[in-house]
């Protein structure tokens, strides 16, 4: 039987492709190209590669742990570096994530710092790869039961005055909470005897009053424990501390008498002292510089003279205003003659 035309020309094709020097290079180049692929995977050398930064896993769920009722108040961010050793096109493309480093929570029977073996394997496993050094092959995890507790807080005022600028005082200083939950491990709140709040002032020094942050650091009664339970208790989610500084300022006012009313005759006013010492509450504000010790009617200023004594505590101060020594006695003296 004779091959149809169709056939024909199919073979024909192929021969034809094969008598195309171009083609047939191109194909040349493709097989070479495998053949090398397959020779260097299963040809190549021995090397070793670093991984870093292997996160440590802590996994206490239905362990000894966990049936304690302890709690890791060590939730370390620490990581090792491995060195695997393998196949070159293997380990090159090994990330963290390819790596499991867990700890070995048998070996925990108290409450403290325990000091765990690591366990490191690859997630998917390879013969041709192996594990041949670690940065580091244990873990101190801290284990215990937790406490919840509140405390008092202490404000150290010791330092506020340093931040005040010159011509001000603080008046007063006041924290807007006066109590703070702590919550770590049971041993080291017990070690917590105070809770102290270190104002965080701005660079520029404070003419007004002022409300700013604080940072509270908690002692123990030696310096180790003050240490310890820094580093390990905490304050409960969602609770911040500022103070408020109430700040005056200091200056002097002219002493004067005040004289509502129209005015007949010619009066002199003497007052001594003819200045006194005043605190400003900066937030309510007093504009004047003078201060009113005695109110007369001026129309009922008599002819002569008429002297007056008034205490400073009897005053009725403007608001924010505050005498710095409330126990002098102002001596008014005035003298009023009839108008020609």
């Amino acid at each position: 039987m004779k091959p149809s035309p169709e056939t024909g020309n199919k073979k024909k094709n192929g021969r034809h492709l094969l008598d195309n020097n171009t083609f047939v290079f191109l194909l040349s180049l493709v097989i070479a190209f495998f053949i090398w692929v397959a020779v260097a995977m299963y040809k190549s050398p021995q090397e070793s590669y670093t991984i870093y930064n292997v996160p440590i896993a802590i996994d206490t769920e239905n362990s000894i742990v966990a049936q304690k009722g302890y709690v890791n108040f060590w939730q370390s961010d620490e990581t090792i570096d491995l060195t695997v050793t393998g196949p070159r096109y293997l380990i090159t493309s090994l990330t963290p994530d390819d790596v499991l480093v867990s700890a070995n929570l048998n070996m925990v029977d108290s409450a403290g710092i325990t000091e765990l073996p690591l366990r490191v394997s690859l997630k998917n496993s390879n013969q041709d790869i192996s594990i041949t050094a670690m940065s580091k092959t244990a873990v101190e995890v801290y284990f215990d039961t937790e406490l919840v507790k509140e405390f008092e807080i202490q404000l150290d005022t010791d330092i506020i005055p340093d931040h005040i600028a010159d011509g001000y005082e603080a008046s007063g200083a006041a924290l807007t909470v006066m109590n703070v939950t702590l919550k770590g491990p049971e041993t080291e709140v017990n070690k917590v005897e105070n809770v102290i709040a270190d104002p965080q002032f701005p660079e520029e020094l404070l003419y007004e009053t002022s409300t700013v942050p604080v940072t509270l650091n908690f002692e123990g009664a030696s310096a180790a424990d003050t240490v310890s339970v820094n580093k390990y208790v905490g304050i409960v989610d969602g609770q911040e501390c500022h103070v408020k500084i109430n700040i005056d300022r200091l200056t002097n006012l002219k002493t004067v008498v005040a004289l509502p009313g129209v005015q007949t005759g010619n009066a002199q006013f003497i007052v001594d002292p003819e200045e006194v010492a005043v605190r400003i509450d900066t937030e309510i504000g007093y504009d004047k510089d003078t201060l009113p010790v005695l109110t007369l009617d001026a129309a009922a200023l008599q002819s002569g003279v008429d002297r007056y004594s008034v205490k400073a505590s009897d005053l009725k101060l403007p608001d924010g205003v505050t005498l710095i020594d409330d126990s002098i006695t102002f001596e008014i003296t005035i003298k009023n003659t009839e108008e020609e």
